[in-house]
């Protein structure tokens, strides 16, 4: 009887280290398992695949490009004499060529110094991306100083310039007159009034080769 318990007890042992084996075979091969899968620091798309199927790589070795795409990071440059107005936190205004949607985003982050170069301040802000966006554009951006400030614009397609100077044609009394205007920050498809317009003036949209003093028939 002796004998058969410690028979069966060795087999026992041998069956439990034989588990135990097994065990750490299994966790060994979830281990690996594991390791193949990469995972990204933040949320994003592949911009460009710089491995393929099968091929050995070395740790550390780069086997992709990710960008971020929404939201983006618009970075600007304020001249000197405007950085006084700018803050962390402050809202701002972007618009690509070809594209008529105005992106909004805020200021998230101001250089400490200005470039040596230009004497520039580098603002960084985040700009929010409904996916039509492509990170690399090239934007014009307003930054918002004063959200209660009124701007009167207009459509670009209403501004003439000539020789320089640039011009919009108004209405009055039937007959097309030329105003000499002042403009600023591009708005989308519309560009700011600074000076040379009051607020609910008319103007023609597509002036063309209309000049002074000739007759116009109002179409609204």
């Amino acid at each position: 009887a002796v004998s058969r318990y410690e028979d069966a007890l060795e087999e026992f042992n041998n069956r439990h280290a034989l588990l135990t084996q097994r065990r750490s075979e299994l966790e060994i091969a979830r281990q690996q398992i594991t390791d193949t899968s990469i995972y990204a620091p933040f949320d994003g798309v592949v911009q460009e695949k710089r491995a393929s199927l099968g091929e050995y790589l070395s740790p550390s070795t780069p086997i992709a490009t990710i960008v971020r795409i929404n939201p983006l990071r618009l970075r600007v440059e304020v001249p000197e004499r405007e950085t006084n107005q700018i803050k962390i936190g402050q809202k701002v205004r972007a618009t690509v060529e070809g594209d008529s949607n105005i992106y909004t985003g805020r200021i998230m982050r101001l250089s400490p110094t200005l470039t040596q170069q230009n004497r520039m301040l580098l603002v960084e802000a985040e700009i929010s991306n409904n996916g039509t966006l492509r990170p690399g554009s090239f934007a014009q951006a307003q930054i918002v100083v004063n959200e209660n400030y009124m701007v009167t614009a207009i459509p670009k397609t209403a501004v003439v310039t000539f020789a320089g100077i640039e011009k919009v044609i108004t209405v009055a009394e039937g007959k097309a007159v030329e105003k000499n205007i002042a403009t600023g920050q591009f708005i989308g498809e519309n560009i700011e009034i600074v000076n040379g317009l009051k607020t609910g003036e008319e103007v023609v949209l597509e002036p063309g080769n209309l000049q002074s003093g000739q007759a116009v028939e109002l179409i609204k």
